[in-house]
């Protein structure tokens, strides 16, 4: 088969663990593009987190994608503009804040590129860490917020996590995507928005069929869009869950992983 594009994660995949690309995957990625591959990152990062190693990527000029928010957000490279959107409404954003509340959960979310919370706890500055977004504290954030979002993130201790992870099974009533991405964050997000869905959308409007990509991933909100692709790649770091549905384990996002996998496909 002749792959025609890679989709990656970045945390614990593109990104080493101190949240940084090391400069051999970075050139891998750079060259495969050369061979005419196209590179889309997915994330459950907001847009504004991913754009700057989107920019260090080349994606711009090689006129690729984004999936931001898991999908939320389906960003054209090309001139930054946003392709599709599939929000949280408010009223969804009510509940989900509510069952956040009545579980102890530290929650947050996104408007105009600034992380949106109210509260305190241990790990609340985790995403601002990875994104280098800034953030925003309020009085309260259901009342603060009277729109449309991206996604809601809660956080609290991995045991917690897991356990309302396993409860909820993936749903948050009839209408919400409840997924993890790291062992302490739970997300949420519409109904139609995870990776694999809104990447299966992409690559119909770009005429790429499944069996031509290659995804790469380490958490479970990576899990459909393995299943998705023609080849789909855990990290040696990915949990158990991640590696039983890949088709093939490359190294770590430590040892050059991603770099390992390309030169496995694609240099022969």
């Amino acid at each position: 088969m002749e792959y025609k594009m890679i989709v990656l994660d970045m945390d614990d995949t593109l990104m080493t663990s101190d949240n940084k690309m090391s400069e051999g995957t970075k050139q891998a990625l750079l060259d495969i593009q050369k061979q005419g591959v196209k590179v889309v990152l997915a994330s459950g990062r907001p847009t504004g987190g991913m754009v700057p190693t989107a920019l260090e990527l080349e994606l711009d000029r090689n006129e690729s994608y984004i999936l931001s928010y898991n999908g939320a957000h389906v960003i054209s490279m090309k001139d930054q503009s946003l392709l599709t959107s599939q929000p949280v409404t408010k009223s969804q954003f009510d509940a989900i804040y509510d069952y956040c509340q009545s579980n102890g959960l530290f929650v947050l979310t996104y408007v105009d590129d600034e992380i949106i919370y109210d509260g305190e706890h241990e790990y609340m500055n985790i995403e601002h860490d990875l994104t280098g977004l800034p953030m925003k504290k309020v009085d309260n954030l259901k009342s603060f917020i009277q729109s449309d979002v991206p996604k809601v993130l809660s956080v609290d201790y991995e045991a917690h996590i897991s356990q309302l992870n396993q409860q909820l099974d993936g749903h948050f009533g009839e209408d919400i995507h409840a997924t993890t991405s790291k062992p302490f964050f739970l997300e949420f997000m519409h109904q139609n928005v995870s990776k694999g869905q809104v990447l299966k959308q992409l690559c119909d409007m770009i005429n790429i069929p499944a069996e031509a990509v290659i995804c790469v991933g380490d958490s479970n909100n990576d899990k459909d869009m393995l299943e998705f692709a023609g080849l789909g790649i855990a990290m040696g770091n990915a949990n158990e869950a991640i590696k039983q549905v890949a088709d093939d384990i490359t190294d770590d996002n430590n040892n050059d992983g991603i770099k390992k996998m390309i030169e496995k496909y694609f240099n022969h």
